[in-house]
């Protein structure tokens, strides 16, 4: 389950409606998406891009590469995705990649 909360969100303190979340439950391991619950105000607009990711297979990382205009609630979405990549890392291979840069740097 990743959690981001539209507090953080420019569009929302703008509007001064800076308050709720977007929780997105994946498969344990990969980024297919499960179910989307968004609490705050314009949740329905949002979720629609979850409710088509679902339909037809679209996992949290091709949402977060699709581009969001800014400022937009949508980016939410986009942000929610960016919480999941980050909370699924592979930290062995970033560790490797810094001891390899690290050596490369002298």
């Amino acid at each position: 389950m990743t959690r981001y909360g539209i507090d953080e969100l420019d569009r929302a303190i703008a509007d001064s409606e800076a308050h709720g979340l977007v929780k997105v439950l994946t498969v344990p391991g990969k980024d297919r998406i499960l179910g989307v619950t968004i609490a705050g105000e314009h949740a329905g607009d949002l979720i629609a891009e979850y409710i088509l990711a679902m339909r037809h297979g679209i996992g949290l990382n091709k949402i977060l590469g699709t581009i969001h205009i800014y400022p937009t609630l949508s980016e939410a979405n986009k942000y929610a995705a960016g919480n999941w990549k980050r909370e699924h890392a592979p930290q062995s291979v970033l560790k490797w990649v810094e001891r390899y840069h690290a050596w490369m740097r002298g």
